[in-house]
């Protein structure tokens, strides 16, 4: 008999604290004794580096952040780096960047520093990795097929990810319907085994679903990848769009020559329009290697399992003392960010002005007030107005 346990939190349940770590629980009880629990305190999240080596990262996660805290009536202000913001984790002085600032009294927020961080953890990690296949892709299509790595309950978090960082399609048939639009598949091996091969297969799927779906056909089920692709078009005609090949590792041998061989019999018959994409496996590197020989690339666990940013949050300031752990720097931050020479400066939140050391203009201040005394106060963009802002900044760099 299987227990009757849900072992997702509900949201319920993460507003009232118990997804935190217990040590937390264990601190504001002594503060509270204590009579020090409205200690004022100025908290930064901060990262000391980059997953995959990487020299920036793409900061997601203050959505679920805010309403965690709106939902937990936490009477705090925060402020933060605009959502969807491609950045790196110091300043041109080695300065850590702080990505969120929550500023109020400690024993208000203390229990919620897990969750927290669990949600801009999480989701700048996914983020980060799929702006990297965004870049290394160049304009070959993106489709997110990583879902079922992970547990049901966060694949539309995983998806929403994905698409702000620039991927063409996602998989998931919820995920499509909360970011309003189309789910993206192909056809899996089980339609081709148990229609008894691919072409009795690619006919079921031609006369069953909607002709508006286009007609992509998995093509190395039992036979050579050439032969399937040919039997397909035979069975299919001008109605195939695409193929897709998902050759396991022990079958490989030379991708690169099974996708020319493909290209060259589909360029006989006049079909050099089907479009080749790629899926299994795929990292960064597999992506840049196939590059100039597929249109496209469905990936899996490359993003639904990235590492995550090592996200922390620390005080650096109490009762308007600046104050901070080895390691940490003291004292309320600003950051500032020259769109002209690209690069960004921390300097104390009272300065005026930040100077661009460069060239000597006034820099973007981009920690903005976005929450006040537990009151939203910044208005929240759509998934879509996050993802131009994400993909306006690709433009303009040529590396993660």
């Amino acid at each position: 008999m299987v227990q009757d346990k849900n072992w997702i939190a509900t949201q319920e349940e993460i507003v009232q604290g118990k997804t935190t770590d217990v040590y937390f629980l264990r601190t504001k009880e002594c503060l509270v004794k204590d009579n020090l629990d409205k200690t004022r305190v100025w908290a930064e999240v901060t990262t000391g580096g980059i997953p995959r080596g990487g020299k920036r990262l793409l900061f997601l996660g203050i959505q679920d952040a805010l309403r965690l805290f709106s939902q937990a009536q936490l009477n705090v202000n925060v402020y933060a780096i605009k959502e969807g913001t491609i950045l790196p984790h110091k300043d041109i002085n080695g300065v850590r960047i702080p990505f969120l600032v929550i500023e109020g009294a400690y024993g208000d927020f203390a229990i919620f520093e897990t969750p927290l961080l669990g949600c801009l953890c999480f989701q700048s990690g996914v983020g980060t990795s799929a702006v990297k296949l965004r870049i290394a892709a160049q304009n070959r299509s993106l489709l997110s097929f990583g879902i079922r790595r992970m547990p049901p309950a966060i694949a539309p978090v995983i998806d929403r990810a994905c698409y702000i960082a620039g991927f063409d399609g996602i998989s998931c048939v919820l995920s499509a319907e909360k970011l309003g639009i189309p789910a993206t598949g192909t056809i899996p091996h089980a339609l081709i085994m148990l229609e008894d091969g691919i072409v009795n297969a690619v006919k079921s799927f031609d006369s069953n679903i909607d002709k508006s779906v286009p007609r992509i056909v998995l093509s190395d089920t039992f036979n050579d990848e050439r032969i399937e692709v040919l039997q397909a078009l035979e069975a299919l005609g001008e109605k195939l769009t695409g193929v897709r090949l998902d050759t396991p590792g022990s079958r490989r041998g030379d991708l690169i020559e099974i996708i020319q061989e493909i290209k060259w019999e589909l360029k006989l018959r006049k079909r050099e329009d089907v479009k080749i994409f790629l899926s299994g496996g795929l990292t960064e590197e597999t992506i840049l290697e196939y590059r100039d020989f597929a249109d496209g690339f469905g990936i899996g666990t490359y993003v639904s399992n990235s590492p995550t940013v090592d996200f922390a949050l620390d005080i650096v300031e109490i009762e308007d003392k600046a104050i901070a752990k080895r390691g940490k720097f003291a004292g309320r931050k600003q950051i500032g960010f020259c769109s002209k020479c690209q690069i960004y400066l921390c300097e104390e939140f009272s300065v005026e002005e930040i100077i661009c050391p460069s060239c000597k203009e006034v820099m973007e201040k981009k920690l903005e007030k976005i929450m006040e005394n537990g009151r939203i106060i910044s208005k929240i963009p759509t998934e879509q107005q996050t993802r131009d802002f994400v993909l306006q900044q690709i433009d303009a760099i040529d590396s993660m």
